[in-house]
């Protein structure tokens, strides 16, 4: 069997590992995000879901039937489809991330039925759905070979999935280069995704790029500075270093938040039918 591409995509992932004497110095996982963030991002963009190409593709290829949508996170695109009438059920692994879904869906008003747990290795507690959803996940999955497979053979109908056209820490390359001399990957990119798929799945994806506001949104200078220097692994004695490093490069919104970089990214929409 042909593993050219997925193993690809796993040296890649693989090369993005931070140095542990980094992490070491200043003791944080950067990988980690507060569930506030991700909460003020599903209620920033819920306003605008149903419009983005992602959920129009769920819905043509669903017709109103059931969507499993994997690593769900808060809710973000789970929660509108449920309104919508779609049977949803969701798999996300962070129980704390899993706990606010349910509290967002009881708030909401909406039915859904929850695995908590890491895919695949939770498939076999789904079910079979018309749609399989992954939304800003497959960059944190190393094995994309299985995960890509699984959410195959879970679908009636097709699998969607979205993701950023290159890996999301892409941006930041600059600022770990000039504070660590350190020299961040350019690959994988969604190119390479669509490789693993036609490997995997022996299907040609389709896609469709388009752009929204940047997600990731800060009060104040303050809070996005705090974000950032866990980011970046920052060592309390460089704190001013990286601000005066960062500050240049902050924009605010047109409803009053900040973000680093431009105040739009760029997303793409895969997708393939069975």
């Amino acid at each position: 069997m042909e593993t050219v591409a997925r193993e690809a995509w796993r040296a890649a992932l693989e090369s993005w590992a931070i140095p542990q004497r980094l992490i070491d110095a200043v003791g944080v996982d950067p990988h980690r995000w507060q569930p506030e963030f991700w909460e003020r991002m599903r209620q920033i963009e819920s306003a605008r879901i149903a419009d983005t190409p992602t959920f129009r593709r769920v819905e043509e290829m669903s017709r109103g039937g059931s969507v499993l949508d994997v690593g769900a996170g808060t809710g973000r695109l789970a929660i509108p489809l449920a309104a919508k009438g779609h049977r949803v059920t969701t798999v996300e692994r962070d129980a704390g991330m899993a706990q606010s879904l349910a509290a967002e869906a009881l708030r909401s008003g909406v039915m859904l039925t929850q695995v908590v747990g890491a895919w695949p290795l939770v498939a076999g507690n789904t079910g079979i759905h018309d749609v399989v959803l992954s939304t800003q996940v497959v960059y944190d999955v190393p094995g994309i070979g299985g995960f890509v497979e699984t959410m195959h053979d879970r679908a009636r109908r097709g699998v969607v999935v979205e993701m950023t056209p290159r890996h999301p820490w892409s941006s930041l390359s600059r600022y770990f280069r000039d504070l660590h001399s350190l020299e961040l990957p350019s690959r994988p990119v969604v190119e390479d995704f669509l490789g693993v798929v036609e490997e995997v799945v022996h299907v040609t994806p389709h896609q469709e790029r388009w752009v929204t506001p940047t997600g990731l949104r800060f009060a104040d200078m303050q809070e996005l500075l705090a974000f950032y220097r866990r980011r970046l692994l920052v060592p309390p004695l460089r704190s001013m270093e990286a601000a005066a490093l960062l500050e240049p490069d902050v924009r605010a919104t047109d409803d009053g938040w900040l973000v680093l970089g431009p105040v739009e990214r760029e997303v793409v929409t895969v997708w393939w039918q069975k």
